[in-house]
């Protein structure tokens, strides 16, 4: 592969991995945000439950779990995201770097053929 190619492709792993990081770290924010609110409404169910021992709190409690554990897992999936977005800006860094030396590499061997 050449120095041009390995640049390349290592400014579009950069270029991507900026962008989903940055996007995964909005979707965890406003995950984080909704959590807060459905961790509240959990606790209001929780203590209706407590206060009544009445089915329907239960099962108000229970779909307040379930709210929870589906933010959870989106929640999960955006840091997943943001992740991969690191190791692509670290990969695209990388190569950046590993095309630099290859063309300085490329040089010397130009000027001591000449």
């Amino acid at each position: 592969m050449s120095p041009r190619t390995i640049t390349t492709v290592a400014a579009l792993a950069l270029a991507a991995g900026l962008g989903l990081a940055v996007q995964a770290t909005w979707r965890i924010r406003g995950l984080d945000e909704r959590s807060e609110g459905l961790a509240a409404a959990g606790r209001e169910a929780g203590a209706s439950f407590v206060e009544t021992l009445q089915g329907e709190h239960a099962s108000r409690l229970f779909e307040a779990f379930d709210r929870r554990r589906q933010v959870v897992l989106a929640r999960a999936g955006a840091r997943r995201d943001r992740l991969f977005g690191v190791l692509l800006v670290l990969a695209g860094g990388i190569g950046l770097a590993a095309g630099r030396a290859f063309r300085r590499i490329a040089q010397e061997i130009a000027e001591h053929h000449d």
